[in-house]
């Protein structure tokens, strides 16, 4: 700093100070090496010992950490019934064989999806099912007169990327209940 400084003029008689600070010029100026290899101890091994708290106090459980709560009643119900409708949901329906003798039904190996395949007089019915273990059923029914608009069909139907052979059955399926040769 420059004795002709403002700061200077303003405290007379104490030198000016460099930008570096003490500390990173050492205790005895700059000749000191900035780090030191040797192994002295801390200031904090010459206070006084830590102290240990005893081994029988118990430990403040945060509530993330403790057990979850028993469920109340209603909703423990909720769920067993829930349970027993998604263990029913998976099995087969029975069919009468009497009312549709020419109905081929094809379900994925999740049970999520299942197609209904029937040839009536209009054309191929097929009834999509969509379903969750928990929530709503998507059904969907369709009829195809020709064998192109089902190909279209199966072109957008997204089971033909999560299950390919269950695609392709459902296409062999088609094909053969609309007398198509493909």
């Amino acid at each position: 700093m420059n004795s002709n400084s403002p700061i200077a003029a303003a405290h007379p008689g104490k030198p000016p100070h460099s930008r570096r600070s003490e500390r990173s010029n050492g205790l005895h100026g700059p000749l000191e090496p900035r780090m030191s290899t040797e192994c002295r101890p801390s200031a904090a091994s010459s206070t006084a010992p830590i102290e240990m708290s005893s081994p029988l106090t118990k430990r403040r459980i945060d509530r993330i950490d403790e057990p979850a709560r028993p469920l109340g009643a209603k909703r423990a119900a909720l769920q067993i019934r829930r349970q027993r409708t998604t263990r029913s949901a998976a099995r087969l329906p029975a069919k009468d064989d009497a009312n549709h003798e020419n109905e081929r039904s094809l379900i994925s190996k999740d049970n999520a999806v299942a197609f209904n395949l029937r040839a009536t007089a209009l054309g191929l019915l097929i009834e999509r099912t969509q379903s969750q273990l928990v929530g709503a059923r998507l059904v969907q029914t369709m009829v195809f007169t020709d064998v192109d608009s089902f190909d279209r069909w199966c072109a957008s139907e997204p089971i033909r990327f999560e299950d390919p052979v269950l695609y392709d059955q459902l296409r062999r399926e088609g094909h053969e209940a609309l007398g198509g040769k493909r």
